[in-house]
């Protein structure tokens, strides 16, 4: 029995072995952090809500796959991103999205992760917690929005191992942002790109995932 596995009893009353993680393969829970008023919600529509049923105030998440990237994604013009997958308390596989100010936060835990402790560690190895802050434009007070700022703690070591052996089983991708124009800035090593039928490239372009393999070496983090 895999360490993400567990018995249960199913509806003929056998024990059977089942998955912890509820997950449709490239169609995980979609997370969305909203930069303009800033409030996390599922699917752009239903609010994260605290134990009062109000908005919550921070999101605490344990990533165990991610990607930094360049793409044009949800008719924007191209510019960073980065998607962290993570299991929510019902035990679902599910994807938030951060870009703009907000990623350059993120960025900045990378580099803390990095450098220091004794030994480099990556997303994969923290709780995240990320807590919208109110901002205004210097140049005009009109604008405002919310920056996520983003603390973070050590995760229990049983649990990133788990969560790398389900990764290493099943691919972790949301499909309708992958595609072979990104350009990879950074990816765990738990992020395994989906076989070429579900990236369907342009006659002559070269394999993305080729292209990820050749340059591992210096991107994953």
């Amino acid at each position: 029995m895999k360490s993400y596995q567990h018995e249960t009893v199913n509806t003929q009353g056998e024990v059977v072995i089942a998955n912890r993680y509820r997950y449709i393969e490239g169609e995980p829970k979609q997370y969305r952090y909203n930069s303009q008023t800033g409030q996390f919600n599922i699917d752009g529509d239903t609010l994260v809500l605290d134990s009062n049923g109000k908005p919550v105030r921070e999101f605490s998440f344990q990533p165990f796959v991610f990607r930094v990237f360049e793409d044009g994604l949800f008719n924007r013009n191209r510019e960073p991103w980065a998607e962290l997958f993570f299991v929510d308390a019902l035990n679902c596989v599910s994807s938030i999205m951060f870009n703009g100010t907000t990623l350059a936060e993120l960025r900045g835990v990378f580099k803390k992760l990095l450098y220091e402790g004794a030994e480099p560690k990556s997303l994969c190895h923290v709780v995240l917690t990320v807590r919208p802050e109110k901002l205004t434009s210097k140049t005009d007070p009109t604008k405002s929005w919310f920056i996520g700022r983003f603390t973070f703690g050590p995760a229990p070591a049983e649990k990133v191992q788990e969560l790398a052996e389900y990764a290493a089983d099943y691919p972790i991708y949301r499909r309708d942002t992958l595609k072979q124009t990104a350009n990879y800035l950074s990816f765990s090593e738990t992020f395994a790109l989906p076989t070429t039928d579900v990236i369907a490239l342009p006659a002559g372009e070269q394999d993305v995932s080729t292209a990820i393999g050749q340059e591992a070496t210096t991107l994953v983090v």
